[in-house]
């Protein structure tokens, strides 16, 4: 099994990290809605000297942001809460 966090991981690709990039990106838009397509193409191309960007990094990411409470989904689009 996977573990969300672990001192052996790329730090670059924790949750935290990628929820960061996340937000900036929505911030970057300047729009409270954008879809996760957008999200992904971004943080590709700012976070080139960390690698690809895997599914499970952006799927933790996208957890972390929710569990804390500031964003939400509707269909392909991640909402900023206020």
């Amino acid at each position: 099994m996977a573990k969300l966090f672990s001192k052996d991981e790329n730090l670059l690709k924790s949750a935290p990290y990628i929820g960061a990039e996340i937000l900036k990106t929505i911030k970057d838009e300047n729009v409270a809605k954008v879809s996760i397509f957008d999200v992904i193409a971004k943080i590709q191309k700012s976070n080139k000297k960390a690698g690809k960007l895997t599914v499970s990094s952006l799927y933790y990411g996208l957890i972390f942001l929710h569990s804390i409470d500031l964003i939400d989904f509707e269909a392909s689009y991640i909402i900023k809460k206020s």
